[in-house]
């Protein structure tokens, strides 16, 4: 879109029909704004030479996105400096001001370190008094940022995006989101135990928090009626922060639960009536230990309604150096459809997910990845299950393994399945992205014995363009 809009400044004929006739400036004016919003605001003003139809658009659109590294880079093409930043204050002070949409779907602004708070201040300002319903800051500032009144009490907010690069972020004494229904925290000082907690209690209608590379005090609690959506999501990087931290989460009405982090001190889930997808990734872990196993255990407990659960390679090895509890399991996940694991494909991988499919009786999905890089244990021989397994028999119907290598204990692995599954419908197998594709394993595959006659075996490439595909009869 953006490219057919600059050739169209050199070329306004191109707007229109052979016949001459102007067919996209009649559109109805919430169509060219939708369509002119994933734009930069510089670039929608350009295109206010091409008529009034065009002028008046740029002038009446809901969606400004202010981003100065763009600005500076894309635009201008000059190299950084201070004038260039004045120039970029000016622009954004010159549209708030020419502008006159009443209601604005969407405003953002990226600037770095290069302003004040008393002029982003009057950027927010003007943002809330036109009904912003989105607003995004992304700034670095040089003192612990009070969140301005007009945003905290805003009637028609409803996503709220922040990133201070590590920033300070303080509260208003009087706030109420009452309309808040997204709130998006990015690389914010959190280690105020009781701003979190402050947070939520004046967002009566808050469904999603994500917080994405903030740093924490010991405790992060969240509990809400309200939530539908959490995700805690930090690096590798000062991995202390979560191993010093003690992660609470008690929402009743909470569907996805997201944790992508270091491993924390203890992680509590409580009252999580209504879950149907859970994803625990642990990062930066040099050794994985009893005490991680307990913690995945513990969690996974804690979660029996969920339908969906994706566990990474720390999470199941973890889970088998805790062998007496993995092996009195004692939920069954009776709702979990969809299963995912990353896992190396050894007997103590393997252990872990045959526990897990002998207690997911309703399992119609299972996806793993293999990050068997050397290919050990190439006598892996999958024990055949001593009990017949419910999923096995009548729902488990699709089987993805991706990063295949073509090491033994893969194929021994689709040689089990494929004798197992009995209602089994599609079995996907993806190629890893430095493999070389062999047809010989196609084949090989295809001359497996199968308990389903109907299975489709598909194998693709690393970028999931089909390859070869195969229907036994």
């Amino acid at each position: 879109m953006k490219d057919l809009m600059e050739k169209s400044l050199k070329n306004p004929e191109l707007l229109g029909t052979s016949e001459g006739i102007d067919r996209i400036s009649y559109l109805p004016d919430d169509i060219l704004h939708n369509i002119l919003s994933s734009l930069y605001i510089f670039d929608v003003v350009h295109l206010s030479i091409l008529s009034k139809r065009w002028n008046y658009i740029w002038r009446t659109m809901p969606y400004l996105y202010f981003d100065i590294f763009r600005f500076v880079y894309k635009r201008i093409k000059q190299p950084w400096d201070l004038v260039n930043a004045e120039n970029f204050k000016d622009f954004i002070n010159w549209v708030l001001i020419t502008q006159f949409a009443d209601n604005l779907v969407c405003f953002k602004l990226r600037c770095g370190d290069l302003f004040d708070k008393g002029a982003i201040f009057r950027w927010v300002r003007v943002a809330t008094s036109r009904n912003v319903q989105e607003l995004v800051l992304s700034f670095c500032p040089a003192e612990p940022f009070e969140l301005p009144f007009c945003v905290a009490t805003s009637e028609s907010l409803r996503v709220l995006k922040l990133e201070l690069n590590g920033g300070i972020l303080k509260l208003p004494n009087h706030m109420g989101f009452s309309q808040l229904k997204l709130l998006n925290l990015e690389r914010l000082d959190l280690s105020n135990e009781h701003l979190t907690c402050c947070l939520l209690s004046k967002c009566p209608v808050l469904e999603k928090l994500i917080l994405d590379e903030c740093t924490f005090g010991t405790t992060i609690d969240i509990a809400s009626t309200s939530l539908v959506y959490v995700s805690l999501q930090k690096g590798v990087d000062d991995g202390e922060i979560y191993r010093n931290c003690n992660v609470k989460i008690s929402c009743p009405n909470l569907k996805v639960l997201k944790y992508g982090a270091p491993m924390a001190k203890d992680i509590i889930l409580e009252n999580l009536f209504s879950i149907e997808v859970v994803h625990i990734l642990f990062f930066d872990l040099d050794d994985v230990t009893e005490e991680l196993g307990m913690l995945v255990h513990k969690m996974i407990k804690n979660v029996p309604s969920t339908s969906a659960l994706k566990l990474c390679i720390n999470s199941i090895s973890g889970l088998h150096s805790v062998s007496r509890e993995v092996r009195n399991f004692p939920v069954t996940f009776y709702n979990l459809k969809s299963l995912k694991l990353t896992v190396t494909i050894d007997v103590f991988s393997m252990e872990v997910m045959m526990l897990l499919l002998k207690h997911s009786p309703n399992l119609e999905v299972l996806n793993l990845f293999s990050d068997d890089a050397d290919g050990r244990d190439e006598n892996l021989k999958p024990h055949e299950p001593s009990e017949s397994f419910v999923c096995f028999e009548s729902h488990l119907k699709s089987i993805k393994l991706a990063g295949f290598k073509y090491h033994d204990n893969e194929m021994e692995l689709l040689r089990f399945y494929l004798k197992n599954a009995h209602v089994l419908e599609k079995l996907i197998i993806v190629w890893d992205r430095h493999a070389d594709i062999s047809e010989e394993a196609s084949e090989e595959v295809l001359k497996f014995p199968r308990t389903s006659s109907h299975v489709v075996v598909t194998f693709l490439d690393f970028n999931l363009k089909s390859r070869s595909r195969y229907r036994t009869i």
